[in-house]
């Protein structure tokens, strides 16, 4: 797993997954505008190759690693209702990020916006 890269002067941090010197992976996050101690996964992806080899969730749990550290408390994920996205909603289940809020027909009719979340528990 590499390290978080913020690229030039943007509130993005990168955390990419390699194995033998290839790119299988990477996380995309920042901090919510406007708020205090939030962030965003803006875009998680892996390779074909490596899915269900856990590369998703070790760069799900170095995300987390990196926000805890920076005292953060809430991560915020959107994604889609639809049927193509039930292994991604499924994924993040799986990682304990709970639906906290949805608007239907977002994307489209009947393409609902689902708002997931985790609190992180820090020392306070």
């Amino acid at each position: 797993m590499g390290t978080a890269l913020t690229p030039g002067n943007t509130d993005y941090s990168i955390i990419v997954a390699d194995r033998g010197g290839q790119l299988v992976g990477y996380v995309c996050y920042g901090p919510t505008p406007m708020t205090e101690d939030t962030y965003d996964l803006y875009w998680i992806a892996s390779a074909p190759e490596v899915r269900g080899q856990g590369v998703g969730a070790a760069l799900v749990s170095a995300m987390e690693g990196d926000l805890r550290r920076r005292n953060g408390r809430l991560i915020r994920v959107e994604t889609s209702a639809t049927e193509a996205y039930g292994p991604t909603r499924g994924f993040y289940a799986s990682m304990k990020y709970g639906e906290e809020a949805r608007i239907r027909d977002f994307y489209k009719v009947g393409d609902d916006l689902i708002i997931l979340t985790k609190r992180l528990q820090t020392g306070g």
